[in-house]
């Protein structure tokens, strides 16, 4: 049901996009400005964000490398990017990268579900300011208030996910396929299991906290983004008001998480947006569409990549069997 949902949205934001075809301008033209030296260079540029989200993940680790945790970052937008369709694919990718890197299970699983949240707290401070700074410097539009609005019902929902973290439930979560299935499931550690880990984690407020200003800087560079396409597309706006921009961006994305990629709404607000900015919509859509670009150009190696990994930890694996007598 609920891929026949996302379905219906996409065709009918596809089936927009086609009726006001006409109103899109030069979209071509536009993107012509940037060509493909624009895209690589975007491509070159993004590293330095999923760096930073990767070094966010690793600092609440107290083993593993670096960038055993920045390549796990890496796949893990990749595959969340190029297989949205699937929900939380990203996520499991890079924790399966994680334990191919040698982190033990439970840890990893612990670890991401911690960092996506550290990212989802950074994500609203960074929305905060963002429109805040859009409402200092163009105090007008209705999507400004809906982010507004969506700011606050976020909060609630934020408290209740972290409360659940450290609930019984979660315990209750990880244990219930051994008490389904105690034949085939073995029952998890209990001092040692993906709840005692989050708990142990969020005990740990120094790492969470370095977990959420990285994620932040993250955010922050990521806006660098968007203003080096504008420039490259020949439309170049001021740090600040592209930075406003992203925020809102950012925050309507993840808003729309129910559809694939965000696909016809990030392109929609860039255009809503970008016109109290002076955009023209074809310089709009096409800042949209160089940053899918560069998704693909940075996914795709991503998704080879894990399966190249998956691949030797399977061998490996096999490798290790003791042979049948």
């Amino acid at each position: 049901m609920a891929a026949l949902v996302r379905f219906l949205l996409i065709a009918v934001i596809l089936a927009t996009a086609w009726a006001f075809r006409s109103h899109l301008g030069d979209v071509g033209g536009a993107l012509a400005g940037a060509g493909w030296s624009g895209v690589a260079l975007m491509s070159l540029y993004h590293p330095l964000a999923i760096a930073l989200c990767g070094l966010a993940w690793f600092s609440l680790e107290t083993g593993g490398t670096p960038m055993t945790f920045i390549l796990g970052r890496w796949v893990r937008d990749g595959v969340g990017e190029l297989a949205s369709f699937l929900p939380l694919a990203g996520e499991m990718a890079g924790a399966r990268l994680l334990i191919c890197g040698g982190i033990r299970p439970a840890a990893a699983g612990a670890m991401t579900v911690v960092d996506v949240t550290a990212e989802v707290l950074a994500q609203f401070l960074f929305s905060l300011v963002g429109v805040t700074i859009w409402l200092t410097r163009h105090p007008t539009g209705d999507m400004v208030r809906w982010a507004m609005i969506g700011l606050g019902l976020s909060i609630p929902i934020l408290a209740a996910f972290v409360l659940l973290q450290r609930s019984s439930v979660m315990r209750f979560l990880e244990t219930l396929p051994s008490r389904l299935l105690p034949k085939v499931w073995p029952a998890p550690d209990a001092e040692n299991g993906i709840h005692a880990r989050i708990t142990a984690l969020w005990a740990d407020h120094r790492r969470v906290g370095s977990a959420v200003l990285l994620h932040l800087a993250a955010w922050t560079v990521s806006a660098g983004e968007g203003w080096l396409a504008l420039k490259l597309l020949g439309h170049p706006l001021p740090f600040i008001d592209v930075l406003a921009l992203e925020c809102i961006i950012f925050a309507i994305r993840s808003g729309a998480f129910f559809i694939p990629a965000a696909l016809g709404v990030q392109e929609g607000g860039y255009m809503l947006l970008g016109a109290v900015l002076g955009l023209p919509p074809e310089v709009a859509l096409a800042v949209s569409l160089l940053k899918r670009g560069r998704a693909v150009i940075l996914g795709v190696p991503a998704l080879l990549t894990w399966q190249l990994l998956e691949g030797r930890a399977a061998r490996q694996r096999t490798a290790c069997r003791p042979s049948a007598q």
